[in-house]
């Protein structure tokens, strides 16, 4: 993929004040990362969710389980082996059953910031009360 021009002509301009400057391959090689943190943006931390789970995730939240769920959420359900079907059902399972207790745990931490502090408390949390006068 071509550069385009412009962005050719800044990088002219920089390798021409790098030579200016009689900059160290060190120094050179910090102005590169800082203009490649400048430009790209960071990807989002974590595992990228996997879309098929949520349709999944919201019929387990319904009450939905046992063979109907394999069969909706589980591809060519009805064609696995009677081990591969053990499986798969058990990897979706655990998959769901992790999620919902993520959930929980968000739910009872967002529960615990909204109490109230003691009056011996500073800050919210699992910390020592502040014993100043």
């Amino acid at each position: 993929m071509p550069v385009p021009q412009a962005i050719a002509a800044l990088i002219d301009l920089l390798r021409q004040a790098a030579d200016r400057e009689a900059l160290p391959r060190d120094a050179r090689l910090d102005v590169v990362s800082a203009v490649r943190r400048a430009i790209v943006h960071k990807r989002k931390a974590g595992r990228k969710s996997d879309e098929r789970l949520d349709p999944a995730y919201a019929d387990f939240r319904t009450g939905t389980r046992g063979l109907a769920l394999y069969r909706k959420h589980i591809p060519n359900f009805r064609k696995l082996s009677r081990w591969r079907r053990r499986v798969e059902g058990d990897r979706l399972l655990k998959t769901l059953n992790k999620r919902a207790e993520r959930d929980r745990k968000r739910q009872r931490a967002s529960a615990n910031a909204a109490a109230e502090l003691s009056p011996r408390q500073s800050v919210a949390g699992d910390c020592r009360p502040d014993n100043s006068p």
